[in-house]
């Protein structure tokens, strides 16, 4: 994964990529790793993040709407001071007279997700001895099996690219382009839910139109 570059745009809904900027990012990245080839790229993304006018951070009690804390306008290093923030949204909170009480039945972790590509050899053939399904591979580029695709199911994902996140299936090499109709089958096994209903991720993104 290589990048990102940053550009100011008035447009909220450009999300679009291009070739001067994918060439841009490789100039860039070449300066340090020169033999980095264009072929071996297989996907460019954009997304989109809001600006302040004062290009900092706002993160303060909202004037119009009492302990509705504003936390906008997050850039660079935004992910990394995320947990700072949390904190200091927490702190606001108390500054405001909100009585705050912990949850006590709160899960603080998620339960760890073993993955079959990971395993030892020896564990992965007593993983399958257990249950079978994980001796069906159904991501080829991320050795993603049945098994792990069922259990990302049974843990809450109705979309494929629910079952991408919790699994990495469709994160390979070719882009989803030989494991979608499985999981889209085990998807609908699953849950129930018909293959032309099976979203990429929620709303009017179905996969399919219909059967033939």
């Amino acid at each position: 994964m290589i990048g990102p570059t940053a550009e100011e745009t008035d447009d909220k809904e450009d999300t679009s990529t291009t070739s001067a900027g994918l060439a841009k990012i490789l100039d860039f990245v070449r300066t340090m790793i020169p033999d980095i080839p264009k072929k071996d790229i297989i996907a460019s993304f954009a997304g989109i993040r809001p600006v302040a006018d004062s290009n900092d951070f706002i993160i303060e009690e909202s004037l119009k709407a009492p302990h509705f804390i504003n936390t906008a306008g997050i850039q660079s290093p935004g992910l990394t001071a995320a947990p700072a923030i949390a904190l200091m949204v927490v702190n606001i909170l108390k500054t405001t007279g909100l009585n705050l009480e912990e949850k006590k039945e709160f899960k603080k972790y998620d339960r760890p997700h073993r993955r079959f590509s990971l395993a030892p050899d020896r564990d992965k053939e007593l993983m399958i001895s257990l249950n079978h399904a994980y001796g069906n591979v159904v991501c080829r580029c991320e050795t993603v099996t049945e098994a792990e695709v069922v259990a990302a199911i049974k843990n809450g994902a109705r979309t494929v690219d629910g079952v991408k996140f919790r699994t990495r299936a469709g994160m390979g090499r070719c882009q989803a382009g030989f494991c979608t109709h499985h999981v889209m089958k085990i998807l609908a096994r699953e849950t129930g839910i018909p293959e032309e209903k099976i979203t990429k991720r929620g709303g009017d993104s179905e996969m399919v139109k219909g059967k033939l």
